[in-house]
Parts: C-alpha cells; structure tokens; sequence
C-alpha cells in the first residue's frame, strides 16, 4: 500500500491498519510536536452517501462523549478526492487484544481495566450512545506521562443513537461478544446490549478466551456477576454498565479478600480461573449469525500487522501474506456450526484459486480477483446496501475475502450430512453448488482434482501441532492421495517443507 506523504496537515509517518470501510494511519502533528492516529474513508466507499454520512456521524459521536476513557477526535478533514478523515489521539501501546496475545493479565490488573471500560461506555450512553461492538480489538492502550496506562474505548464505527435504529434493521456487532438481541432482524439494541459486551471482554480478561471459548464454569462471586451480564435474556442483565461495573468491584474485593484469594502480585485467583474456565455462553443459530455478519459487514476495523496472533487459526511460517490475514481470520470465522470452516481452509481455497492474486482477472470463465468470484455471485454475499458495480472495488481483498465467509455460511449448513471431508466439501461447493455436492455425495468429479489441491494446502496452513484450534485428527504426517499429474511432481518439494507427502494414484 502506497503511503501519502500527508493526510491535511498531518504528516504520514506509516500505515497502521485497515478494514473494510477505512485506514488508519500514524501520523505526526507537527504543529502540536504530538503523533496522532488518522482515519480515512476506504477509496471504495467515497460515493457512498450512507457510509460517508456513518463515518462522519462517527467521528461527532466520539467527540460528543467527552471522557478520558474514550478516544478523543482532534479534528476532521477531506483529501483532495473528497474523502472524509478524522484525527485522534494515538494509542502507543496498541489494543487490548494485543495484550491479551502476549499473555495472561494478572487478576487484579483485569478487574482494573473492565473498570476502566465501563467508565468509557457509561460516558458514551450518558450523551445517548450505544457502542453495540465492544471487543478487546476496539480498546486502545495508551501510556501515561506519569506512568501507568489508560484504556480508551474507541471504533464507534456501527455505534448508534440510544433512541433510533440509524437505518440499520439489525444491531451488527462480533461473534463471540455481541448480545443475542443483536441478531434479530428488527430489534433495537439498548445499553444492555454494550452490557453484554463489556461482561464478554470481562470474560476474556478472567478467562482467556471470550463466551464459548472453553467449556466448563467460573466460580465464585466474580463469576457470577459476569454470568449475569452475560445473560441471553436482556432483561436479566445488570440494567446498565455502572450497576455492573459496581458489582464487579465488590465481588473482586470479596474474592480477594477470601482465604485461597489473591496473593501479593495477584496471581492466585487468576490461575483458578483459568483452570476452572467460564460455562459455554451463548452461540447464535446459523441463520442469525448470517444476519447480523451481513449488517455487520466488516464495518470494525481490522488490523493487519504481522504481529498479531494468528497462531491460533493459522501456521506462522506458512507463506500467506500478511495483509491478508486478518479479512481470511474474518471469513473463517464469520459463523459457529458449519463444519470445516476455519481460517485455513479459505487460506488454502485462495492459494487454490488464484495464489494470492489480487488483480486475476479470467475473461473466459468470468472470474476475477484473490477469490475468483464471479461478479454476479459475488453481489450476494457483499455488505448491505453497496451500491457500486462489484468491479468497482468489491473484488478488493478486504471485501471480496469475507464474502467468502458469508457464501459458506449461507451454504454449508445445506451439504452438512454429505459424507467425506467436511473442509474439502465446502471447497467442492464453492466451485460448484450445494446441489451439486449432494448429488454427487461429496465433491462432484469435475472438481475433485482441484480440491485435493485445496487439501494440501489447507494442511500446510493448519495451525502447528498443540495449538487450541487444530481440528481432530490432522496432526504429524498427513499424506493425499492425488489423482492426476498436472502439479503434483512440480509441488512436491513445497509440501515437503510441511511434512506433508504427496502420493500419486494413477
């Protein structure tokens, strides 16, 4: 990505990250001698008068909220293309989830930084705001001239009036930390919705993994507040995030307090908490997931930097480039209960399809870019209300990647009771149809030899041996039988690298 010498007045110092509806770059104020973060509208959306008129509104709402505790919106702007940007103040220690990617945070600290969110969020619905995204990627963490750190609350990307639905007929929001309410078409998330969030990232905080993540219960009193916040019933939650955060802090105290707590440097309490994990929360039915991701859209911003976590869902040394990442994390991960989607396979299916490829463009078959998607099919699954031709910028990889997701979500639950390899069925049906795949009781012929090529890469792009995520089964040598030769000798010495052995069958 091209780096512009200056945004306004802000001199570009180095690009920061991005998703699908905005950049984000660091940027010096040399007026000020300070550095800033600024947030420019995608390229892609520059004629689109609702995404423009959100990015804008999102920009008044964070300087509406004025709390230490919530990202500050320095100034605004257009480039010469009439591009909308905001400036803010620069988080030099990253995100939450950067944090947590490092490492367990120790007990006492974790109970701290929820209190800190929640005096964010409680000044957002103060000036009549609901955030509707909490997530620890959308707390920044900032150091302190004094010393200590200061976690802001900030990407109010599809934040909304307490009072109006802003357009929107769905609330949008993450997997894993948005509440129930949020997937129904037609309802009007409230506070309670950032409620539910806040006691996620709590949850995550304690556990080390968000609602769902592990499976068996949390103990004790603080537990049991975060259990409550959790609730699939929004009428059974703390009533706002102040009744929370109260009842946080005097169960933390009670359980510090208690013989076995907390010892001097705080560890105690958090490693039974973390032997002991949360009870599975709440995961949404297939079809809602589907709607709230659709509204969703990717509208959070999702960083791209090589330095993330990604261990997690893919191989560190596996050769995915590392803009990339984060869209395919997006779109393996865009649904619970379709199995066989992961973030490795829509790795594998891309290297398949067009080995990276952004600009493939196949006139005769009618396919183009890093997903090969046919520009009809590909208007389907877009984010609602994109107005443009989806030449005009949906085939860019930060769109076109978790549309991917959104297909084989609304797909894969109709080839589910197929047999075979649920990954390599779900590449079969990207290819071909779901009629197809149960027709031919698994991946139909014609696509069979480009799919096992999708296999063998979906084996190089696992996670290695001993990490959470790897699926049963798929450890130590993997060998495929191939059939065909077109590639196979030819490629033999990359998928050696991964242990991975390639066995012809004539």
């Amino acid at each position: 990505m091209e780096v512009p010498p200056t945004i306004g007045r802000y001199r570009v110092e180095r690009f920061l990250g991005q998703g699908a509806f905005a950049t984000v770059w660091l940027a010096h104020d040399d007026d000020l001698s300070a550095p800033v973060a600024v947030k420019v509208l995608a390229a892609h959306w520059a004629d689109h008068r609702r995404i423009r008129r959100r990015f804008t509104q999102e920009a008044r709402m964070i300087r509406r909220a004025d709390s230490p505790h919530v990202v500050q919106v320095h100034d605004v702007g257009a480039l010469p293309d009439g591009r909308p940007f905001f400036v803010m103040g620069y988080a030099d220690r990253g995100t939450l989830r950067d944090r947590l990617a490092v490492g367990p945070v120790p007990w006492a600290e974790a109970v701290e930084q929820v209190l800190q969110i929640a005096a964010g969020v409680a000044a957002l619905h103060d000036n009549g705001i609901v955030h509707r995204d909490l997530k620890p990627a959308n707390i920044l963490v900032r150091s302190l001239p004094a010393g200590g750190e200061r976690l802001l609350v900030a990407d109010l990307g599809i934040a909304g009036e307490l009072a109006q639905t802003s357009g929107l007929t769905v609330g949008g929001g993450t997997p894993g930390y948005m509440a129930p309410e949020q997937l129904r078409p037609g309802s009007l998330p409230d506070e309670r919705a950032d409620v539910y969030g806040l006691a996620a990232v709590a949850h995550h905080l304690f556990t080390g993994g968000p609602p769902g993540a592990m499976a068996g219960s949390f103990p004790g009193p603080v537990g049991d507040v975060v259990a409550r916040g959790l609730a699939d019933d929004r009428a059974q939650r703390w009533p706002n995030v102040r009744s929370f955060a109260a009842a946080l802090a005097r169960a933390a105290r009670e359980e510090a307090s208690s013989p076995g707590g907390e010892t001097a440097d705080g560890t105690r309490v958090r490693e039974r908490a973390r032997r002991v994990p949360f009870r599975p929360g709440w995961r949404p039915p297939v079809a809602l997931a589907l709607a709230a991701a659709a509204v969703a859209g990717g509208v959070a911003l999702a960083l791209t930097r090589d330095d993330q976590d990604y261990g997690r869902w893919l191989r560190p040394d596996a050769d995915l480039p590392g803009r990339y990442r984060a869209a395919i994390v997006e779109a393996g991960t865009w649904c619970t209960g379709v199995p066989g989607l992961s973030p490795a396979l829509v790795a594998a299916m891309l290297k398949a399809e067009s080995g990276f490829d952004r600009d493939l463009a196949d006139a005769t078959a009618g396919e183009y870019g890093i997903a090969r998607w046919t520009p009809d099919v590909l208007a389907a699954y877009l984010p609602p209300n994109y107005s443009r031709s989806p030449l005009a910028g949906a085939m860019d990889p930060e769109i076109a990647i978790p549309a991917i997701g959104r297909f084989l979500c609304t797909l894969g639950p109709r080839i589910r009771d197929v047999p075979g390899d649920p990954a390599l069925n779900l590449a079969g049906l990207y290819r071909s149809s779901s009629d197809a795949v149960r027709q031919a009781g698994g991946v139909p012929a014609r696509w069979r030899e480009h799919v096992a090529r999708v296999g063998l890469y979906l084996r190089a792009y696992l996670p290695l041996t001993g990490s959470r995520s790897l699926p049963r089964g798929l450890v130590g040598r993997q060998t495929m039988i191939r059939i065909g030769t077109s590639w196979e000798d030819a490629e033999k010495p990359y998928f050696a690298q991964y242990d991975i052995a390639v066995v012809h069958r004539p």
